[in-house]
């Protein structure tokens, strides 16, 4: 008796399969298609040796800033030491004041407003020597007419867009624009929101930006999450 017959004669299955899937959390689901997706970017470009810092806009709670280093160190016994310092970017008080265009039901500033020092005290704790630093405050203050370089930031190896909206999307692909080598591979967490308008949010930010720099040529690598989203440079004229 083949798979589909037992399914056929055995609804009780596809109703403790609907029932389990059903009651995961769907942020728990998100976070963990988050790391695979992390996990995923850190391996290619570990693989093909594209060197440099990963880099995350939107740390949040630090969940995903922690597995990107606890995931490296796995990915450095395979292919060797890559020297990658990770850096993190937000305010840990939420948004800020939000334009109109920006405006969505569930991005609030309240909600991204967290505990900055007991949040600092995991990652350092996660980070145990790893080369690693936290850029505090608005990207308005810390990134907005400023590039990698005035950081001290050579090239991106991995780059973690987590900003929500359009307008802190646009400052931090501004920002890293000098530090996109062909093999960068660019995270895009909230990509299908805003009701899918192609010019708010990440999206419209991540057109704006391919639109404004031809010479970079990206093409998507894979999808992932809740309609999250991963593209490589692969080639700069």
């Amino acid at each position: 008796m083949n798979l589909l017959k037992i399914i056929k004669n055995n609804l009780f299955i596809q109703n403790l399969v609907g029932s389990i899937v059903s009651f995961i959390p769907p942020y728990l689901e998100f976070s963990v298609a988050k790391y695979q997706a992390i996990k995923k970017a850190l391996f290619i470009t570990a693989h093909d040796e594209t060197l440099g810092s990963y880099l995350e806009f939107g740390v949040f709670t630090g969940s995903s800033f922690n597995f990107a280093i606890k995931a490296n160190k796995r990915i450095e016994k395979i292919f060797g030491k890559a020297n990658c310092e990770f850096i993190g970017f937000d305010s840990f008080q939420g948004f800020g004041k939000i334009k109109e265009e920006d405006k969505n039901p569930r991005f609030k500033s309240h909600i991204f407003s967290v505990n900055e020092e007991k949040i600092l005290k995991n990652i350092n704790k996660c980070a145990k020597g790893q080369k690693m630093r936290i850029i505090k405050g608005f990207y308005q203050d810390t990134i907005k007419n400023k590039t990698t370089s005035d950081l001290n930031i050579d090239k991106a190896r991995v780059v973690m867009i987590d900003c929500d909206l359009k307008e802190s999307t646009n400052l931090a692909l501004e920002f890293i624009k000098p530090s996109i080598q062909e093999g960068t591979i660019i995270l895009f967490d909230d990509y299908v929101f805003f009701k899918g308008n192609t010019e708010k949010g990440e999206y419209g930010a991540f057109s704006d930006f391919r639109k404004k720099y031809p010479e970079i040529l990206f093409r998507k690598v894979f999808d992932y999450g809740y309609g999250s989203q991963a593209y490589i440079a692969y080639k700069i004229n």
